[in-house]
């Protein structure tokens, strides 16, 4: 009994939340007036991405997050997150290889195996998303 419910309501919590945090916290400053609203967050690296593309990143981490933490379209937004973070690791991080100390994607990969993980086992009974399943189910 204790095992069903930490397996379906426990472990998906903790890691909706725990990303949640991490991409509302990043996203709502990269989403501020003076980043033209996402759209000029970048600027200040070497070779940075277009607007359209910071608009995307900054917008994709705040929504996502916002998403996650309510587990609400939960496997979308962890594959959202999670294509942000690859496209981070080929963009910047890949280059300087795995080690997080040599500014490497050990980071953006520890991310993208906990969206994995969401995406496979859904945001669990503590979310928006098991309202719409039930509700479904009824009709």
């Amino acid at each position: 009994m204790i095992d069903a419910v930490v397996k379906n309501t426990i472990v998906p919590l903790v890691l909706r939340f725990g990303l949640a945090t991490i991409f509302i916290f990043h996203g709502s400053h990269k989403v501020t007036t003076e980043n033209d609203w996402g759209a000029t967050w970048a600027n200040k690296m070497a070779d940075p991405p277009n607007k359209p593309t910071q608009l995307a990143v900054a917008w994709g981490e705040l929504i996502g997050g916002i998403a996650l933490a309510a587990g609400f379209l939960t496997r979308l937004a962890a594959l959202g997150i999670g294509l942000i973070m690859a496209g981070a690791i080929y963009t910047i991080t890949g280059k300087y290889g795995f080690d997080a100390f040599q500014h490497g994607y050990e980071y953006n990969f520890l991310i993208i195996v906990i969206c994995i993980s969401l995406i496979l086992m859904g945001g669990g009974t503590l979310a928006v998303d098991r309202v719409f399943r039930l509700r479904r189910r009824r009709v």
